[in-house]
């Protein structure tokens, strides 16, 4: 399998995976009146999963990247 369609298809799985994460069904189980180190937890939620999904995109840019050069 090319490095290219290797690239796209783990990007397109981690998209799917980012949309389902940020779907109102899984929302709504954050979105309460509660908080944590002082920050509601739907924030804090959205927050971390957006800083994790930035670094899988990273991380499968740079190992493609990598895997190009070889």
């Amino acid at each position: 399998m090319s490095p290219m369609k290797r690239f796209t298809e783990r990007l397109v799985v981690l998209t799917v995976f980012g949309v389902l994460a940020l779907n109102h069904p899984l929302l709504s189980l954050f979105s309460r009146e509660t908080f944590l180190l002082g920050i509601p937890v739907l924030f804090l939620y959205i927050f971390l999963f957006w800083l994790f999904f930035i670094i899988m995109i990273a991380l499968i840019s740079k190992r493609t990247h990598t895997e190009d050069n070889q």
